[in-house]
């Protein structure tokens, strides 16, 4: 179902910026926080050579547990934007016209019903016709089902539960228009046993027993990457218990320690999307003098983790994108100068791409036309800073699920190195070809 195109509006037409305008209100974002209006893609065109304008709903958890990240997200949509526009690939060309983007932000405050909510006035209200990012798997799931009677595509969404992966394979007609960019855990996030197999068979981590404890908020993603992590961790030849479910909220884990230090485990593994919930359990980790070895899985998706673990967060290890290659370390010094704090890989950067990745993708369909923009983001095979993307038609070892995101090697597909933190900083140290440097055993073990 294709709706038409807004068209142009004096208030459209008097609200263009131009570059230094955007950058200086991009530099005073960095500085302030969420912006309360929506942000145009950056119109240098005279109005005369435009022929309307496409609404583009971006979602993220604007505010609430996880205001940082979806304030990470709204920076690299923002770099991603302006850079497209650099290359001269905005405004794009729909039905053989030119048509300016307009972001539309809509925050989801890290609650379903919320983000519900807010879609649905963006559709109704604001004439949104096109979706795009996201956070959270319990908010993409509601959003996926919210979004079927107005069959229009979502593309960027980063849940990573495999009920979404399920859905699509059950009916993929239903949900066609959906498009899952963060692979399910069992093909990425949760793969930490080879690499704890390989280090402690080197000698490299020497743990007193083969017992792990898992950690996971109590969410839709926490829980099956509990799931998937322990399968990992099994097949490592470690013994899992079941695991321990907690709040985004939640601040004090001392009976969770309590009982991790009674069973004497070597290995506890956790996440959550909170960032005060993640940086007490690490100092609190820390400060019990816990024999075991610390994965803190996603620790370094709020920009200022350093500030709030300080060293307790030294020794850890966590699957993370890190800039690896020359680009990469590139697009962190641009990120840098433009917003004067570092990027939040997972999130602004994963955004960067696949919002270069959604300009391309309508400039090639060249329409709204939903059944189009599917067939060409399937052909679809597009490099990005931080992975290779390209979306499966068929499940198969590489995605779960038609439309998700494919895994691969560095940069033959989606992937995360393992890293270990020391000081502030994430040092590679898995696979062995991208290593910085060999595993470092804690010296509390």
């Amino acid at each position: 179902m294709t709706r038409p195109f807004r068209e142009q509006s004096p208030l459209i037409s008097t609200a263009r910026l131009h570059r230094r305008q955007l950058l200086q209100a991009g530099m005073a974002f960095g500085a302030l926080g969420a912006l309360s209006l929506p942000l145009l893609a950056l119109a240098d065109t005279p109005t005369g050579q435009v022929a309307g304008v496409l609404k583009i709903g971006a979602i993220g958890p604007f505010s609430g547990p996880a205001a940082q990240t979806g304030r990470a997200m709204q920076q690299g949509i923002q770099m991603a934007l302006d850079d497209a526009r650099a290359d001269g690939e905005l405004p794009v060309t729909l039905d053989g016209q030119p048509v300016e983007i307009e972001i539309v932000w809509i925050d989801s405050r890290s609650d379903p019903q919320v983000a519900v909510a807010g879609l649905t006035r963006a559709i109704q209200q604001q004439g949104v016709q096109m979706m795009f990012g996201g956070w959270h798997s319990e908010v993409g799931l509601a959003l996926m089902e919210a979004e079927v009677p107005w069959q229009i595509l979502h593309f960027g969404h980063l849940a990573e539960t495999p009920q979404i992966a399920n859905r699509l394979n059950q009916q993929p007609e239903r949900y066609r228009g959906w498009f899952k960019c963060w692979p399910s855990p069992t093909h990425i996030s949760a793969l930490y046993g080879e690499p704890l197999q390989y280090f402690r068979q080197q000698g490299l981590w020497r743990p007193a027993n083969n017992r792990a404890a898992v950690m996971t908020e109590d969410t839709a993603f926490g829980r099956d990457w509990g799931e998937a992590l322990q399968a990992s961790l099994s097949e490592a030849g470690l013994e899992t218990f079941p695991y321990d479910l907690t709040e985004l909220t939640q601040t004090n884990f001392s009976q969770l320690l309590d009982k991790y230090q009674a069973m004497e485990v070597s290995l506890v593994a956790f996440t959550n999307t909170g960032n005060l919930a993640t940086a007490e359990f690490v100092k609190q980790f820390r400060q019990r003098g816990i024999k075991a070895l610390l994965i803190a899985h996603g620790i370094r998706w709020f920009k200022d983790w350093y500030k709030l673990t300080g060293p307790a967060s030294d020794y850890l290890i966590s699957l993370d994108s890190v800039p690896i290659a020359l680009w990469q370390q590139w697009w962190v010094r641009r990120f840098k100068r433009r917003f004067r704090e570092d990027p939040t890989i997972a999130a602004a950067g994963l955004q960067y791409d696949y919002a270069r990745m959604m300009v391309r993708l309508l400039n090639a369909a060249g329409t709204l036309e939903l059944d189009t923009l599917i067939r060409t983001l399937r052909r679809m095979s597009y490099k990005g800073v931080w992975n290779h993307y390209k979306f499966a038609s068929e499940p198969g070892p590489r995605a779960r699920s038609a439309n998700e995101v494919m895994t691969g090697p560095f940069m033959e597909g989606f992937s995360f190195p393992l890293v270990q933190l020391f000081q502030g900083k994430a040092r590679v140290i898995w696979p062995r070809k991208y290593a910085e440097q060999a595993f470092r055993q804690p010296p509390w073990l």
